[in-house]
């Protein structure tokens, strides 16, 4: 108290204080040690001596929401080592100021703040001197970043605290509307980052040194004493501009992350947690989307949630008479295993979403196992077909329940299996020599996920046919109305990525031929054995039946055989993609923006690739032995072949 200052603040030493702990406090967030981040503001350690009310609040307004996030994160529990650190070290989160005191105390200073804003505001612009102007708008800025922290520290007070009286959807709804109010906070804050101060010194002329910055109340030795001998790494603090874009980003993903609870089939929710983990998005952002995820549908209050979430996904995918025909669903039996099967089938599912809220490099060592319990849900189901089947006869000789739920479980482990090699290519894991073997195995795949979209196809056009003609007979003057085909879009697109990938495997056979692609050294690796690691997770799946090398082996040098030249196979390169823009030009525009994002994408590869074939085709750098480059940089998991 003696050596700092501790009150008497003007608004711009407020300002620079408060941009360099939200600096502090988003260096932190991007995974940075707590006590090398945030407890670099000396404020923090004793936030009683605080005599300013403005700083106080904001102080305690800090330390309060870190508390809460790490109450978060640690609830979500998907953090990993690399993710987040939050050890303190002997500093403390906690204080003796309470919630309702601390939120009560920063509603205090904002609205003080909104007065002196008003105060400047209300008189004529004529009558306002130079000093009058900037103070104006220099309480303008302080407001803004008052009501931000009080915002954002209220809604993680209201998303993680008791709910008496109130729905989690209304708590969703206020939530959201507590983002929307910060999102757009942060570009008006931006804009006024350089009125705080910058720089300054304590009274005997030391210089408190964050970075490149000297701040008065900042030290980033005050915890020296507390870290470990061991301690790794010097940290380098964001600048604030970057701070508040980096928050202006976290708090988008969170926007989006309340999209969840309008979901009502898992189908949809698996493909959101994709497309969210495809953004690579932080620790806190995917530990929000499992908590709106959990809390909305797997509470205690709403125990089938789940449950109900799985049924109308498989009923929507092939429309088995379990779920559809009323003698079936009268028998006893029937309902009791089809109920069996739909309960265990909550474990898999909800540990695939819980891998999609992983860090994309620890995604790989989750879907490892994630893979046994998705086999072991897909021989479950086909065990239920069977005994379902059984019933159905008995209760009418003409019905039959064909594969349903095996057929819906082998669809969802055919496409993770499909993630988990395309994901190696985003984490750079392959050499160019193994793409042959990836695109190989992915293409296998694709044929077996296309074969479970035209089989679910089929069974949902005979339900629809049935339906229509149980419509006739009830009324004659029906009219059959045609229906859209549930699966066509994701056809359309599998079946494109399948011939990208028969281009790509083309292509390198070209390359192996004219002799441009570089072997690995056989006396120091061995292909058999990097192929058994890459499938390694697949060797205890029930279905698709993994691959040996042997198998695989088999097939690519009978393929290499079928065509006597480089020209040959560029040629057939140059069709399989030529096929696979046909088909994603046939593709009528989705309304959904990714998709269209990743249509468009992937036709612009399809467009390049096709051009470069024809050209190697040609007899364009015969001679040359230099290997063309896959470059991902418009795509991750499908390259642009490029000739050097």
């Amino acid at each position: 108290k003696n050596e700092m200052q501790v009150d008497n603040f003007n608004p711009r030493q407020l300002i620079g204080i408060v941009d360099e702990l939200f600096a502090c406090m988003a260096t932190w967030l991007d995974g940075q040690p707590l006590i090398q981040t945030v407890f670099t503001c000396s404020y923090l350690h004793k936030v009683e001596l605080i005599q300013d009310s403005y700083l106080k609040a904001y102080c305690v307004g800090i330390l309060k929401s870190c508390d809460l996030i790490w109450s978060l994160i640690q609830s979500g529990q998907v953090f990993e080592e690399e993710d987040f650190c939050c050890p303190t070290h002997g500093c403390t989160l906690q204080t003796d100021i309470t919630n309702t005191k601390a939120l009560a105390s920063l509603k205090e200073v904002d609205d003080n703040c909104a007065r002196q804003v008003k105060k400047y505001g209300r008189k004529p612009e004529e009558e306002l001197d130079e000093e009058m102007k900037s103070n104006s708008t220099l309480y303008l800025a302080l407001h803004a970043r008052i009501k931000f922290c009080r915002l954002f520290y209220s809604f993680y007070h209201h998303l993680l605290g008791t709910k008496m009286n109130e729905s989690f959807m209304e708590v969703v709804k206020t939530s959201n509307t507590r983002l929307q109010s910060m999102y757009a906070l942060i570009p008006l804050i931006k804009e006024s980052c350089h009125l705080g101060v910058q720089a300054n010194t304590n009274h005997d002329g030391i210089a408190y040194v964050v970075g490149n910055n000297c701040m008065i109340g900042f030290n980033p030795l005050i915890c020296i004493k507390h870290l470990p001998s061991q301690f790794p790494k010097v940290v380098e603090m964001m600048e604030r501009s970057k701070a508040y874009d980096y928050m202006y980003t976290l708090i988008g993903r969170h926007l989006r992350a309340t999209e969840v609870v309008e979901f009502s089939t898992i189908d949809n929710i698996i493909q959101f947690f994709a497309d969210f983990s495809s953004g690579n998005p932080d620790v806190l952002s995917r530990s929000t989307l499992q908590y709106f995820f959990c809390e909305t549908f797997k509470s205690c209050n709403d125990k089938k949630s789940m449950i109900d979430l799985v049924k109308k996904a498989v009923k929507i995918f092939t429309q088995p008479p379990i779920l559809t025909n009323p003698s079936l669903k009268s028998s006893q039996r029937a309902l009791e295993l089809s109920e069996a099967f739909f309960e265990r089938s909550d474990g898999p599912i909800s540990r695939l979403l819980f891998t999609y809220c992983c860090n994309r490099s620890r995604q790989r060592e989750k879907i490892a196992g994630l893979l046994e319990e998705l086999s072991a849900m897909q021989e479950e189901a086909s065990q239920c077909d069977e005994h379902l089947n059984t019933i159905t006869e008995r209760i009418d000789s003409q019905l039959h329940h064909r594969p349903y739920l095996g057929l819906w479980g082998l669809y969802h482990t055919c496409k993770i299996m499909e993630y988990y090699l395309l994901l190696g290519f985003e984490l750079d894991l392959y050499g160019t020599y193994e793409f042959y073997f990836v695109y190989w195995y992915v293409d296998y795949l694709c044929n077996h996920r296309l074969s479970c979209l035209y089989t679910a196809e089929k069974h949902l056009q005979a339900y629809e046919a049935t339906s229509v003609d149980v419509r006739k007979n009830k009324n004659k003057k029906s009219k059959k109305k045609k229906k859209v085909s549930e699966h066509a879009l994701e056809i359309q697109i599998d079946d494109a990525k399948q011939s990208m990938c028969k281009g790509y495997l083309r292509a390198i056979d070209g390359f192996v031929k004219q002799g441009k692609m570089v072997q690995q050294n056989s006396k120091y690796d061995n292909e058999k054995l990097r192929y058994e690691h890459r499938i390694l997770p697949f060797m205890n799946v029930y279905s698709p039946q993994p691959i040996t090398y042997e198998k695989f082996a088999e097939v690519r040098d009978y393929t290499r055989s079928a065509l006597a030249t480089a020209t040959e196979f560029y040629s057939s390169s140059a069709k399989f993609f030529s096929r696979a823009k046909e088909k994603l030009e046939e593709i009528a525009k989705p309304s959904d923006d990714s998709l269209l994002k990743q249509i468009t994408t992937l036709t612009k590869i399809t467009k390049t690739n096709v051009v470069v074939m024809n050209l190697l085709a040609s007899g364009h750098k015969k001679e040359s032995k230099t290997c063309p480059t896959f470059s991902f940089d418009v795509d991750k998991y499908f390259p642009i072949i490029k000739i050097q």
